[in-house]
């Protein structure tokens, strides 16, 4: 079988959809002989923020002296960057490796009833190459909702609940508190939990499942915990405890995401895992996620946020609008289970120009719906990603940003039309 083939069978597992549940995933996992037990982890639930709090603890423990895996989703451009071991994204050939290995069992179980789904064989296919990989910590990034998601089957150091907003109603329910029961779902008996969500809705449902499983909850707030002195396009300075970090990453919303890393990290050291040096400071100044308030060129000025959701638009408008005084022309591409109507409440107003797109994925919301949503602001209507970065472009002033946003899937598209690589 070619690599292409390979690929492609991997790939349309896609068309299973999403299912919940951890029996497929523990089954395939017991296949292959349990890779997961023996390892330690952190494990990150949320709806804005998982990505950068993960790669800031990978890269805190990476600087600590620690081997580490790093299981994110979806991905940018390319698979690979969803496996990453030491800060490396899995080898193309390791990829087509370990589809051959397991793709005899994936079928065995669908000749008995129990087809798994894309996510679920990545997930079993990250947890093996970790464990071939000598990984001492992995951070595995919550796929959906958490309860029944696949990461779930694991048993963490310390769980972390990142900021809590209404997202795949469809799966996780209609109010905050159906939400945050679902994202809750990876609190473990006895293994601490972290969250900075302070939404009363939100911190009720965490509490009580902390207290339900005895769970030690470590609330970060904003002004007790964590403070931000500055944030630049050239990162964020904050202030934790007697300690002034920078980070490297922009965009005040991360102080709150390197506070959970912090909080995370120092109860690793509680449970015996050794930081050495000034770990956690070098840490948070090197790391950097991709897509998130990311400068991807200064001439013409042109950054990418994969915000999703009303309230972090709202962040990133916040920013820009102090950064960019200019303003700013959008390039907006939606997926069709999120708040359209609210997200663009928030950026119409910050742009003269709004080109509405849709990713290449059958979850994109019709980008008609923006032109409804967008009150006075001009709107185009572009039916492709490529083609939509063209008419920005085209419309640019000087002074302008223009900013690519909506979805990671937008943001991967576009980064990968500007050139761009992560891995």
């Amino acid at each position: 079988m070619t690599g292409g083939e390979q690929l492609e069978w991997l790939f349309s597992l896609e068309a299973r959809g999403i299912k919940f549940g951890l029996d497929n995933t523990r089954e395939l996992l017991s296949r292959l002989g349990d890779p997961q037990e023996g390892m330690r982890f952190v494990h990150v639930a949320g709806t804005n923020g998982k990505g950068s709090t993960c790669a800031m603890i990978d890269s805190v423990l990476r600087a600590g002296g620690h081997r580490t895996g790093l299981y994110t989703s979806p991905h940018l451009i390319e698979f690979r960057e969803r496996i990453r071991v030491n800060g490396r994204c899995i080898d193309g050939s390791e990829v087509l490796s370990w589809i051959d290995t397991v793709r005899p069992e994936v079928e065995a179980m669908a000749a008995h009833g129990r087809r798994l789904t894309f996510f679920e064989v990545t997930t079993a296919m990250a947890l093996d190459h970790f464990a071939h990989e000598n990984v001492e910590l992995a951070v595995l990034e919550v796929g959906m909702g958490g309860r029944l998601d696949s990461t779930n089957v694991i048993t963490p150091e310390v769980s972390i609940i990142t900021r809590i907003d209404l997202e795949h109603t469809a799966y996780l329910g209609g109010t905050l508190e159906q939400v945050a029961s679902e994202k809750a779902g990876i609190v473990k008996p006895g293994v601490p939990t972290v969250t900075t969500d302070t939404n009363s809705p939100v911190m009720g449902v965490i509490e009580g499942t902390c207290r339900e499983r005895d769970s030690e909850l470590h609330i970060i707030g904003y002004g007790d915990s964590y403070e931000v002195i500055s944030s630049e396009l050239d990162g964020v300075k904050m202030s934790m405890g007697e300690s002034v970090l920078q980070l490297g990453m922009c965009g005040r919303v991360q102080a709150e995401n390197a506070a959970l890393a912090i909080a995370a990290c120092e109860l690793l050291q509680d449970s015996g895992i050794d930081l050495i040096g000034d770990a956690i400071r070098r840490g948070l100044e090197a790391a950097r996620w991709p897509g998130r308030m990311d400068m991807v060129s200064s001439d013409p000025a042109i950054m990418v946020d994969v915000a999703h959701t009303p309230s972090a638009a709202a962040a990133l408008v916040e920013e820009l609008s102090r950064w960019w005084p200019g303003g700013m022309v959008a390039v907006l591409g939606v997926l069709d289970d999120k708040d359209l109507a609210g997200i663009n409440r928030v950026l119409a107003p910050a742009c003269r120009y709004i080109v509405a797109t849709a990713p290449a994925t059958p979850r994109a919301a019709d980008p008609a719906r923006v032109v409804e949503a967008a009150g006075d602001t001009l709107v185009k209507v572009v039916d492709d990603v490529p083609e939509a970065i063209g008419e920005a472009l085209s419309s640019l002033r000087d002074d302008e940003l223009m900013l690519v946003t909506g979805s990671l899937y937008t943001v991967g598209e576009a980064l990968s039309c500007l050139g761009k690589r992560i891995c």
